[in-house]
């Protein structure tokens, strides 16, 4: 089913909707691209990302800044639909096989009570706490009453990942995947996962939008990806944020009583999160240049083969994860999968490790959040390294003791040197046990 609702299509596209008998011209509303100097399609107002040129004697100005989805100038068009869908409630039946914690009650109420008043509102939930199972009370909720959800995350990983499992939650609604690769981009969907970049292809189509690690790149660096988030929903949609490290702006907008909030401190299992450990390791970039592993590297690689413990090994850089690759065939042989951000097979790679294809698997930051790997310890090298946030450091500690089987496991950074940012990283997940304990929700680890 071709969709109509809620989309805003360029010329070339209305055109051919409209000669195959799928869209009629009283559906649409005409506006133009580029006016007053601000694009209507990004919202952008910022003359930088403007260009102009002469075409047969006309000034034609381009937005640079959503060019990649084409061409919007101040002689081109946009239309947006105006009818509305209609979705049946019995899509909204919930297929759920699981039980929600109390903790995720608390956080399915506040959802629930967010989408009934069309607030916003943030859950802080921290890594591995089941933020996902969370949202599915509020979605059934949504589709029974007839309004479209939109669950937006900054990256398509995590999308592809997602998308199944709330297909599987909700068997009876239309769930399709937006991406760069997707094949449903012009697909109805009664629910729709989508990378916020691929929102731009709505106009207020949505009642209820989750927007999912609000605090990852790009989404809080790009304000582009901030308005066209908004614009694809009503005016008076609900929305909830989900994050487990809230940017320093959203933190104080909590305090501050102006962000509602429901903080989540503990994970679903209730054991504490595990405290990640400092190990000195000095020119760690330049050993494995050199085709050699520091010292405490070796030993760390050597006691895990020997414990036989699984372990994600994060580098700062491409180039750095390439060297280590090559160290670690060369000084222990040992084969290992690399994945990165432009790695062709990443998906395959990540695929094949969660099913227990390898003890190790290195990767840069694309691997920082979104993923669960049972029993699994995480290593951070060169953690001094800029690229390496609080927020960043706190998502990947959080890959470690996710499963209520293997509630623990180790998380090192290898430094050169201790950050603020690290400090701050282990502060934050201390302050989140501290608080979890002090609300009495941990359980004592048996050892």
């Amino acid at each position: 089913m071709v969709d109509i609702y809620g989309r805003e299509f360029l010329e070339k596209e209305f055109n051919e909707l409209v000669n195959q008998g799928i869209l009629l011209r009283k559906d649409v509303e005409v506006v133009a691209g580029i006016v007053g100097g601000i694009c209507n399609r990004c919202l952008n107002e910022d003359e930088q990302y403007f260009k102009s040129f002469n075409y047969q004697n006309e000034i034609i100005t381009y937005c640079r800044k959503c060019i990649d989805f084409g061409m919007i100038s101040n002689k081109t068009n946009l239309y947006r639909t105006s009818m509305d869908y209609n979705i049946k409630a019995e899509v909204g039946v919930l297929n759920k096989d699981f039980q929600l914690s109390f903790l995720q009650e608390r956080a399915s109420s506040f959802s629930k009570e967010i989408l009934a008043k069309r607030q916003s509102g943030m859950v802080w939930a921290v890594c591995g706490a089941g933020k996902t199972e969370m949202m599915f009370e509020s979605i059934s909720v949504a589709l029974t009453t007839g309004k479209r959800v939109c669950w937006a995350i900054p990256r398509a990983d995590v999308v592809i990942d997602l998308a199944p499992r709330i297909k599987e939650a909700f068997p009876s609604a239309t769930v399709i995947t937006l991406h760069g690769n997707s094949d449903e981009k012009a697909v109805y969907g009664d629910v729709v996962v989508t990378t916020v970049h691929q929102m731009i292809r709505f106009y207020q189509a949505f009642d209820f939008l989750i927007i999912d690690e609000v605090d990852a790149f790009p989404y809080t660096f790009d304000k582009m990806l901030v308005r066209i988030a908004k614009r694809a929903c009503k005016p008076d949609a609900a929305t909830i944020y989900l994050s487990a490290t809230p940017s320093r702006s959203d933190q104080a907008e909590i305090r501050a009583g102006k962000l509602q909030s429901c903080i989540i401190p503990a994970r679903y299992h209730l054991f504490p999160l595990d405290v990640p450990k400092y190990k000195w390791c000095s020119h760690f970039y330049q050993s494995v240049a050199k085709g050699k592993l520091p010292q405490p590297v070796k030993e760390w690689i050597t006691r895990k083969v020997k414990d036989e413990r699984r372990a994600l090994l994060f580098v700062p850089t491409i180039d750095c994860g390439l060297k280590f690759q090559a160290a670690l065939k060369k000084q222990m042989n040992l084969e290992i999968d690399f994945v990165y951000s432009n790695d062709s097979d990443r998906l395959d790679k990540v695929a094949r490790f969660k099913q227990d294809g390898g003890q190790f698997l290195i990767t840069t930051m694309i691997l920082e959040r979104g993923v669960t790997i049972p029993n699994i310890d995480v290593a951070v090298f060169s953690a001094e390294h800029d690229i390496y946030e609080e927020s960043a450091l706190v998502q990947i500690s959080g890959r470690v003791g996710r499963n209520p089987r293997w509630p623990t496991g180790e998380i090192v950074y290898f430094h050169h040197g201790i950050t603020k940012a690290m400090e701050d990283s282990k502060a934050q997940i201390i302050n989140m046990n501290k608080l979890a304990k002090e609300q009495g929700l941990l359980k004592e680890l048996v050892q």
